[in-house]
């Protein structure tokens, strides 16, 4: 009798260990991305398919203020969608304590790639050999595009630039208004 208690629990260990180390020869087909950010700068938002995401990373950091923001470009039923995140250290102290407000996501029109044009215009940036500060990084799966600043004048530039830019597409957020400077009178 308890020979057959001994044989059924091994007989069941035995299935169970096979059945959970048999693998199935599930072929998962990886997308590759036809998109080519340095051939496409101009239409990247056009030529992008369903798969591609475009992450874009603006580092707006300038002496003590640190902020990045990142912009994340998919699409859904032939529907431009762009989602922002902006982190910014509200110590000024670069402590890295980061506010993180995550913005409305947004479907854009962009008929005449308007929201290139941007990146296109700033596009010689790609070729400054710096050992500076840049203003963008556009990810894809297959390459990235880094966008140098030479020194803090230029990249104080950049950033109205970017604010002005990113102001087309949420007119009514606080975080693309450009810091007033008060100034006291005697």
């Amino acid at each position: 009798m308890r020979k057959v208690p001994k044989l059924k629990f091994s007989l069941i260990f035995l299935v169970s260990v096979l059945l959970t180390n048999c693998k199935s020869e599930k072929k998962t087909d990886e997308y590759i991305s036809e998109l080519n950010l340095t051939e496409n700068i101009s239409d990247f938002t056009s030529r992008m398919t369903e798969k591609d995401t475009i992450r874009i990373i603006a580092n707006l950091t300038m002496e003590y203020w640190v902020r990045i923001d990142e912009l994340v470009l998919t699409k859904k039923n032939n529907q431009l969608i762009l989602k922002t995140t902006v982190k910014e250290d509200t110590t000024y102290e670069l402590k890295y304590q980061m506010r993180k407000n995550t913005l409305a996501e947004l479907n854009i029109e962009n008929p005449n790639n308007e929201f290139e044009q941007h990146f296109l215009t700033n596009f010689r940036r790609t070729k400054i050999d710096s050992n500076g500060g840049w203003i963008y990084k556009i990810i894809n799966q297959k390459d990235t595009l880094k966008f140098q600043t030479v020194g803090l004048g230029d990249k104080g530039g950049c950033v109205k630039e970017y604010f002005e830019f990113m102001d087309n597409y949420y007119p009514n957020e606080k975080e693309f208004k450009p810091f007033k400077v008060i100034e006291e009178t005697e």
